[in-house]
């Protein structure tokens, strides 16, 4: 039997809904609530510590509540669940969720997160993602999954995606595929296009010209001045703003010191196809990439072949190992730089990290809780966070992305 209650939105949390109490106190989180918020609610999900639960009415709205820009997100599309807030608020709502999973989670005292937390960049509300896995509808179409359900909305065009997107979305037709992968370069014009199908019998027509299909496709795109290439089964960025703040944002917290390798090796963890060594290094600058994809491994080859060839006949030469960070075997190193998927590092993936006694360690985050727990174990390990900048890279979602400096603590003489 479902429940119906009237409750204040507290905050908003990760993931975005808003935060509720009933009034049995349980905790409920409300999908598509503003912190403020006055809103009448259907419980969807009943446990014995928390609640989830939908907005029936809402009976006071926050001034920040706008009508959808993308009228897809009216017809169901749950691709951009934030679109109900207005754009203007989610840099702050964004840093607010961090500081709270910094304090929760982190376990750092309130006093001391306002000073660690640094407001970062925004990519453009609109027409900036380069990279888009979308679902194929039964009509051959392209479009996005609606809000907690299987059901598909064809979107053409979708507010957030490249010019050179919308150009494969609204003209392709798929045949035997459940799902696509469409990249472009925004520097670089290349187009790509990965079907998703098992069996390989998957077919897509009405293709503008010059887009590759399958996944030997290559997108090259210019990030810092550089040069880089990705196959289709790579990953990368979601826009070419979003590598940009980020190698941005890393270069900073590692400093030009710990980059130009004077400290010793940088270990580039979870290095995808050699976005940071190639954009941050010097082709002199001894770097290992660990990475766990065979493509981006090959992608990385391609990237920091001047890296490679450099430090070919030196004593600590350039290298890539197409392996898993928790099953490397850790090397010496001045600087760390770690990007994991969104379940974070873990227990493990820290450990190996903390083996090479870097002085330095950068940790980039695209989940703020699991970012939080990860900070927890380099702390207990030895660093003191120095400072967690914040950024939005996937505007009119949810999603936020951190990058973290982190420096090792001075060993005690006695």
């Amino acid at each position: 039997m479902m429940i119906n209650e009237n409750v204040t939105v507290e905050r908003m949390v990760a993931g975005g809904d808003g935060l509720a109490r009933l009034a049995d106190g349980r905790v409920v989180f409300v999908n598509g609530a503003i912190t403020g918020e006055q809103v009448a609610i259907e419980i969807t999900t009943n446990k014995k510590d928390f609640a989830r639960a939908n907005i029936v009415e809402i009976l006071s709205a926050s001034p920040h509540r706008v009508t959808p820009p993308c009228k897809f997100v009216a017809a169901g599309c749950g691709g951009c669940s934030w679109q109900h807030l207005d754009i203007s608020q989610h840099m702050s709502t964004k840093v607010a969720i961090v500081s709270e999973a910094l304090r929760r989670t982190a376990k750092i005292s309130e006093s001391d997160v306002a000073g660690l937390i640094k407001v970062g960049g925004s990519v453009s509300a609109n027409a900036s993602r380069t990279t888009l896995r979308m679902a194929v509808l039964p009509t051959g179409k392209l479009g996005f999954r609606r809000a907690s359900s299987n059901d598909l909305v064809e979107t053409s065009p979708c507010l957030v995606a490249h010019s050179l997107l919308n150009e494969i979305i609204g003209s392709a037709q798929v045949k035997n595929a459940a799902e696509v992968t469409l990249r472009c370069g925004a520097s670089s014009g290349d187009r790509g296009v990965w079907l998703h199908d098992e069996h390989g019998r998957g077919q897509i027509t009405g293709l503008p010209k010059n887009v590759g299909v399958g996944i030997e496709s290559l997108v090259r795109e210019v990030v810092g001045g550089v040069r880089l290439r990705v196959m289709m089964t790579s990953f990368f960025q979601s826009s070419l703003e979003a590598a940009e703040l980020l190698v941005a944002a890393v270069r900073v917290a590692a400093g030009e010191r710990a980059l130009s390798g004077v400290d010793g090796r940088v270990i580039d963890a979870y290095g995808g196809v050699g976005l940071f060594a190639a954009t941050l290094l010097s082709a002199d600058v001894p770097v290992t990439v660990v990475e766990s994809s065979e493509s981006s491994c090959r992608d990385a080859t391609i990237n920091l072949s001047q890296h490679i060839e450099q430090t070919s006949n030196t004593d600590l030469p350039s290298e890539i190992l197409n392996c898993n960070v928790e099953q490397w075997s850790p090397v010496p190193a001045g600087l760390v730089i770690a990007d994991p998927a969104r379940t974070g590092l873990g227990p493990q993936a820290v450990s190996r990290l903390v083996a090479t006694n870097a002085s330095r360690i950068v940790l980039v985050s695209c989940d703020a809780v699991a970012g939080a727990r990860d900070l927890r174990l380099l702390i207990d390990a030895g660093y003191e966070l120095e400072q967690t900048t914040v950024l939005d890279l996937f505007p009119h979602t949810p999603h936020i992305e951190t990058v973290s400096a982190l420096q090792r603590k001075a060993r005690a003489t006695r």
